[in-house]
């Protein structure tokens, strides 16, 4: 893997989708969306969108807007739900898919937020600071140990989990946020100032999506989301990545349309932003 695909959803997300997972999409299994999440999830969503349509110009909302937002503020809930119902990985907002379980408190404060941010806070946090939200259910037995029995959330990159509380009590345990810049060249944000910065960041970028959308086939070709950012990350250090020109700028957009697109979206040709990155 010396020669890399600049700036387009070849290498990682191709080899998911082409390894067995079919044609049409997500891949998110039969489980159903827990109830109590659905209706978090849509207050996030509507919180959200009233937000970024606040507090973005119309003259400044791009394309690379509109596939997150939705085309106008009326749909863009429906555009902006999916990602808290998904079961997504340092993408944008909470991971709520099939299996997780919000947590009260930590949902109250994330919606609190949002009801209440100023467009200067939207800006610095566009998903809210609601990743730790929802995490998958835990059920401690009568005289375990403490608060839950095991449910308390150990702390994680981008967030601290919440257990619940009560002896025998179900706890949460807590879900990460998006990766923390400098780990090792695994993170999903960070600095896009060098070719090499780009390659690491669009690429674990594109093993989130990939085990979000196309997790069977994605499992098949890497193994775990963590070997796939380990193996993005040497191909990064050694091969060509925008070997003739680069646009930090356009690499900017281009890693927030990745995170933006839907799972059928990254089945396409990858934006003109992503292109224009490595000035193809």
């Amino acid at each position: 893997m010396q020669k890399l695909d600049a700036g387009g959803w070849g290498l990682v997300l191709a080899l998911a989708f082409t390894s067995g997972c079919g044609g049409n999409g997500s891949d998110q299994g039969s489980a159903s969306v827990d109830p109590a999440t659905l209706d978090f999830c849509l207050h996030w969503a509507n919180g959200v969108c009233r937000l970024a349509y606040l507090c973005v110009d119309a003259s400044a909302q791009d394309a690379a807007f509109h596939a997150r937002y939705g085309k106008s503020q009326d749909d863009c809930w429906q555009s902006v739900e999916k990602y808290c119902t998904s079961n997504q990985s340092g993408g944008f907002g909470p991971g709520c898919g099939p299996g997780k379980k919000v947590n009260s408190t930590a949902a109250n404060a994330c919606t609190d937020d949002l009801d209440t941010d100023s467009c200067v806070d939207w800006a610095a946090a566009p998903g809210g600071a609601c990743d730790a939200v929802c995490g998958t259910a835990n059920t401690g037995g009568a005289g375990g140990t403490g608060a839950g029995g095991t449910g308390a959330g150990g702390t994680h990159a981008g967030g601290t989990g919440a257990g619940g509380t009560g002896a025998g009590g179900t706890g949460v345990s807590g879900a990460g946020g998006a990766s923390v810049a400098g780990s090792s060249g695994n993170a999903s944000t960070g600095s896009l100032a060098t070719q090499r910065e780009f390659c690491e960041v669009d690429q674990s970028v594109q093993c989130d999506r990939a085990f979000e959308c196309f997790a069977t086939a994605a499992a098949a070709t890497f193994g775990t989301l963590a070997e796939c950012k380990s193996l993005t990350t040497s191909a990064c250090a050694t091969g060509d990545y925008c070997p003739s020109s680069y646009d930090a700028a356009q690499a900017a957009g281009c890693v927030a349309a990745t995170k933006a697109a839907t799972c059928d979206q990254l089945q396409g040709d990858p934006p003109a932003v992503c292109t224009a990155a490595c000035g193809q």
